[in-house]
């Protein structure tokens, strides 16, 4: 076809000849462009910007998830603090935006729409359990301590000047509600809310045998209470809700559909470039055929077309490079959503992973799983003394010595600050448990000295440990909790010590 094409160019008068064959290598032109354009249609610095942003919005929204979680147990405070990470979420969604084709993927923007509406949602949700949260763990912190406090007034002058029987009754109702609270503050129900109100009820109908300032803090004892039942059945339903968002599913489909779509931009780069070079081999024909006529043009052409290989073999050897690169920087990205930095631990995201595993292993084997809670004591005046240097090498002495101390299969995790988890799977009995937390105590005791500097640190550590099917019935959060109360009692029975949680499950035979 292109030799009677030129056969018939040739015929032409010289002027026609000219502007014909301009209009012949225009074309041949353009479908050379067309082709290279196509077959370079994947830039692979667009998906090593998504997933970067991609794994940016994994960690943002475990970050969101922990802060949560601490909010719900005590840890921290809630408040407008807890979508501090927003700001920067919304970038990176915006930067999503972006960088997703729009026409040529309707599966990603469903994805992306999917999780822009799934972050909206959870924005609300959390800022409704900003409002709840504060007045629910104001009246938890405020009770006991009040009730006890009631109880010395009780057992003094007002004890004194009310009718026995009526101050027995009102201590007798006092321990009742502070029992029935706590009860309802761990599992709300309808049957618990009922038996409150009627204490509650009992409570204030003897407020007339008491002195005003015995009534006053009767009646901010009520308050509380109230607050608590009305707060945490709704506090519940808010962390159910958030979590119902399932912002990480929606993150994941994203990842997959930009993948999926990507993967097929190369297969259709791929197929263009064969057309491509298909192309190029028909223009070599034309080029050869013209060189029996122009010797010299024959030879420009031989060399163009070597250059043009060596450029191709280039090109492939960057390809190459760049793709060890970016499978490079891919597992680096991993490992750091993954651990911790100073430690070189793993981080609390996937410490739950692992738990989560472990709790469904033990489901099916019917084993127990332990997790032991580390609050470092006295690290506060090591950072306070000798600066947050010597402080960040303290923790990686503990991490160090600890984890040398640990099976191969067992798992210490730090959460940020100097708090650490241990992980014990298939623990055969309660005492092993308790020799490793001894274990862990003395390798942190045993850290004197950082940086040339003396330092003295203990840990409280608080035990849980769940059981087969029941235990994982519980589930990840829930050990959690209960190991971190754990700890919590352990500071105050003297740190230094390690307390195991009233929950925890055993063998039979332990």
């Amino acid at each position: 076809m292109v030799a009677v094409l030129a056969q018939r160019v040739a015929s032409l008068k010289p002027r026609r000849r000219l502007q014909l064959a301009g209009v012949l290598v225009l074309v041949l032109a353009l479908l050379l462009a067309f082709l290279y354009i196509r077959s370079d249609a994947a830039d692979p610095e667009v998906r090593n910007d998504v997933m970067l942003n991609l794994r940016e919005l994994e960690k943002l929204d475990a970050e969101w998830d922990a802060n949560i979680l601490r909010a719900h147990i005590g840890r921290a405070p809630a408040g407008p603090h807890l979508n501090n990470q927003l700001p920067r979420m919304r970038d990176l969604l915006t930067h999503l935006g972006e960088a997703t084709p729009e026409s040529d993927s309707p599966a990603i923007r469903a994805a992306y729409t999917q999780l822009g509406d799934a972050l909206q949602r959870k924005e609300l949700l959390v800022a409704q359990f900003a409002r709840h949260n504060p007045p629910l763990r104001e009246a938890l912190v405020f009770l006991p301590p009040a009730v006890a406090d009631l109880k010395t007034e009780l057992g003094g002058i007002e004890g004194a000047l009310a009718p026995a029987r009526l101050v027995v009754r009102l201590d007798a109702s006092l321990n009742a509600l502070l029992t029935e609270i706590l009860r309802y503050n761990a599992a709300p129900s309808a049957a618990l809310a009922g038996r409150i109100d009627e204490i509650l009820g009992d409570i204030a109908a003897q407020e007339i045998a008491f002195s005003p300032a015995v009534v006053e803090k009767m009646d901010a004892i009520i308050q509380a209470a109230r607050v608590i039942l009305e707060k945490r059945p709704l506090e519940n339903r808010l962390e159910m809700q958030i979590a119902a968002t399932s912002t990480d599913a929606a993150l994941d489909r994203l990842g997959r559909e930009f993948n999926r779509t990507f993967d097929t931009a190369l297969a259709v780069r791929e197929r263009y470039r064969g057309y491509l070079f298909a192309y190029s081999a028909l223009l070599l024909v034309l080029l050869a055929y013209s060189g029996v006529r122009l010797w010299r043009s024959y030879r420009i052409i031989g060399e163009v077309n070597h250059r043009l290989q060596a450029a191709n073999e280039n090109l492939e050897l960057r390809v190459a490079e760049r793709t060890a690169e970016l499978e490079a920087q891919s597992k680096q990205l991993e490992r750091l959503a993954q651990h911790d930095s100073l430690t070189g631990l793993i981080n609390y995201r996937q410490l739950t992973r692992l738990l989560e595993r472990a709790l469904a292993r033990a489901g099916r084997r019917d084993t127990v799983v332990v997790l032991m809670f580390i609050d470092l004591d006295g690290f506060k005046a090591v950072n306070d003394t000798w600066g947050h240097a010597t402080g960040d090498l303290v923790l990686q002495m503990v991490a160090r010595r600890v984890q040398d101390k640990l099976r191969a299969e067992d798992a210490l995790a730090r959460l940020g600050g100097d708090e650490f988890v241990i992980m014990l799977e298939e623990v055969a009995s309660r005492e092993g448990a308790l020799r490793v937390a001894q274990i862990a105590l003395d390798q942190i005791r045993s850290v004197t000295e950082a940086d040339g500097h003396p330092v003295s640190i203990s840990a409280s550590i608080g035990i849980s440990s769940a059981r087969g099917h029941a235990g994982a019935a519980r589930g990840s959060a829930a050990l959690l909790a209960e190991a971190d109360k754990a700890m919590y009692e352990a500071k105050q029975a003297g740190k230094g010590v390690f307390v195991v949680s009233s929950q925890a499950q055993w063998h039979t035979a332990s």
